[in-house]
């Protein structure tokens, strides 16, 4: 009789990039280490829903760039407990029938939710004993907010102590919490030759390499300022700047940078990210939780520029108040923390005691899937099945 493997469910929503990225780091390790795990990601936000998706996504996107005083509102308005945030996790409730008919079909030995409200969901199922499978939800910023809380779930993965501390405070139990880091993909956790990266992309060993991230969404709108401040600049950069699916931007830079006194690289979506973070001397970027947490991984210096509102700023005041990153109060401030940080670069940060967010954040999905392998084995379930309407 052949071996089968624990099935795991991920899911997870579309509603912001780092959400899904970190169910595919998790899905990386599972089969990178071999774990005799068979991983199933499913976006509930997409699944059986997709025009109504696209759509609400756009909607939510638009929002977050172009009233992000009114998103930031929102945000802190739900932060605790209270009769708003209660109204927003029934309605992140839609889809929950979809999913129920999806584990009783995958029948998973454990679902990890990468996004609130399907940890909401599985949280609801629970509690009406439709499904006692074991749940874990990993909080993908470092940030403490009650949309990722619930009474069901059996374990938290987070990123920092601090997170930790605040979740206790919301009174869940300290056992059911593990700081791991925020899982990022593991291809982060390798050594790169910098030398022979440096060369394969074009560029000059001893000329110093600034990255800057953001795609459409935030940064790369404010281009033209930040690109006018690295102008002023008294020495020669390497910049390779990152659009992502913006192609409207990355003509409009191409146009633009033409002429630059710098060595300008510009791309659109890639996959080699964790190349180019490595060979880059600091990096410019909005304050994404898994974007910073690759950064971390990489010891390489962030710089925050204007940070959106809601989780954006707990990502920044984690690494400010962790002496792991610098924010960038406005364009005019940029060319001089830009010199400076290049002026100090093997000295700025990540001194002594720091190293350890670094290591850990190399790790951090390896050890979220020893935490799901023995939270498999210390539960027993059973699945309850109703009629599916």
């Amino acid at each position: 009789m052949d071996h089968q493997k624990s099935k795991v469910l991920i899911l997870t929503g579309s509603y912001g990039a780092g959400h899904y990225q970190t169910a595919r780091a998790i899905e990386a390790a599972i089969r990178l280490k071999k774990f005799d795990l068979e991983p199933l990601i499913v976006d509930i936000t997409d699944y059986k829903h997709r025009l109504v998706n696209n759509i609400s996504r756009r909607i939510f996107i638009e929002g977050v760039t172009k009233f992000p005083t009114l998103y930031d509102y929102l945000y802190k308005k739900s932060r605790n407990p209270n009769h708003f945030s209660s109204f927003l996790k029934i309605a992140g409730r839609t889809g929950v029938w979809s999913v129920l008919e999806l584990i009783n079909e995958f029948r998973p030995s454990i679902v990890i939710s990468t996004f609130p409200f399907a940890a909401g969901i599985m949280s609801y199922l629970k509690k009406h004993h439709l499904t006692s499978v074991p749940t874990l939800t990993i909080i993908t910023d470092y940030t403490v907010h009650s949309i990722w809380i619930y009474p069901y779930t059996d374990q938290y993965i987070v990123g920092s102590d601090i997170v930790r501390n605040g979740l206790i405070k919301y009174g869940v139990k300290e056992e059911c919490i593990k700081v791991t880091g925020i899982p990022i993909h593991p291809k982060f956790s390798k050594r790169y030759k910098k030398e022979e990266l440096t060369l394969k992309y074009g560029l000059k060993h001893n000329v110093p390499i600034v990255l800057i991230m953001g795609g459409g969404c935030g940064l790369i709108s404010s281009h033209n300022k930040i690109l006018t401040s690295l102008e002023e600049c008294p020495f020669e950069l390497q910049v390779i700047i990152i659009c992502g699916h913006n192609q409207r931007i990355k003509k409009t830079l191409e146009n633009s940078l033409a002429y630059s006194k710098h060595h300008i690289i510009i791309m659109g979506f890639v996959d080699c990210i964790d190349e180019l973070m490595a060979i880059c001397d600091g990096m410019i970027t909005k304050a994404g939780g898994i974007t910073i947490s690759e950064g971390l991984a990489l010891n390489i210096p962030i710089l925050l520029y204007k940070p959106l509102g809601g989780q954006e700023q707990d990502n920044t005041k984690f690494l400010v108040d962790s002496n792991i990153g610098t924010l960038i109060e406005d364009v005019h401030d940029l060319s001089n923390k830009i010199i400076g940080l290049l002026k100090q670069r093997y000295e700025y940060q990540f001194k002594q005691g720091d190293l350890s967010i670094t290591n850990r954040q190399k790790n951090a999905a390896f050890q979220a899937v020893t935490i799901i392998q023995s939270l498999i084995l210390s539960n027993n379930h059973r699945f309850y099945k109703i009629p599916l309407k």
